[in-house]
């Protein structure tokens, strides 16, 4: 029973759509003899259809193009604005060791002390190393001529004690590290005005170079006059205008597109 419905609602579905193809009478929809009729409209149909398909698909590939170049040149944009910012405030940088109270970055020294968190600048400072009878020192000066030293206790400060005790050459091969650390954030000051300005003018450059992207809006706009006035949409058009009057003077009626 549920088969036999599902067949008749095809078949009705089936009866309407070719009734709505065919406009008219019943006999224009489904008599063989008005079969030469439809066949005229419907080849003229599928003829201006597969037109305006191609015509669709070549604009839709043309105006992909000119998205292409808008994100091309916005990516471009969007890089060099990050090469700006990350020159103009370069921030601390990425974290390359800590030991004990100071922690390296590469552009300045994290100090973590009971009294606070604060950071100095490795540019232009001086580092060293000192032995002494209870503790190893780093003394780090500021380009200022701030002094500060930390502490690396390798002897405990009583039997009970359970502070962290620190190596000799674990101290002394982080203060290299530190002294090396600066030398290349000596190097990265120096170079930083001019990789700026080199930046900031490939940003300006970049701004105002249209080219690509005009290049694509001229494709797309060539593409769609000559598509606007090309013989075979014409042709399509005027076949398709003649079979739809065709068929209205056979019917009275004018069929859908």
């Amino acid at each position: 029973m549920v088969l036999a419905l599902i067949i008749c609602a095809g078949v009705l579905a089936g009866v309407v759509w070719q009734r709505y193809r065919y406009p008219g009478r019943w006999d224009h929809a489904f008599s063989q003899r008005h079969a030469d009729a439809r066949k005229a409209w419907s080849d003229a149909r599928s003829a201006a259809r597969a037109w305006e398909r191609s015509k669709a698909q070549t604009e839709l590939k043309a105006r992909h193009d000119v998205d292409s170049a808008e994100k091309t040149r916005e990516e471009r944009l969007r890089r060099l604005d990050q090469r700006i910012a990350s020159l103009s405030s370069p921030g601390r940088g990425e974290r390359i060791e800590a030991l004990g109270e100071l922690a390296l970055f590469q552009h300045v020294l994290v100090v973590q002390s009971p009294s606070g968190t604060r950071s100095i600048a490795l540019a232009g400072m001086e580092v060293r190393f000192e032995p002494g009878q209870k503790n190893y020192s780093v003394y780090c000066t500021d380009a200022d001529g701030h002094v500060y030293r930390a502490k690396y206790p390798h002897l405990p400060s009583s039997p009970e004690s359970d502070e962290q005790l620190f190596d000799e050459d674990q101290v002394r091969d982080f203060a290299v590290t530190i002294q090396n650390t600066v030398a290349q954030e000596n190097v990265f000051r120096a170079r930083l005005p001019r990789q700026l300005k080199e930046a900031e003018s490939k940003w300006e450059e970049a701004q105002t170079d249209t080219s690509e992207l005009d290049a694509a809006r001229e494709r797309l706009q060539k593409l769609r006059q000559r598509n606007g006035t090309d013989p075979r949409g014409e042709k399509a058009e005027a076949r398709l205008a003649e079979a739809s009057r065709d068929w209205e003077r056979l019917t009275g009626r004018v069929p859908p597109r």
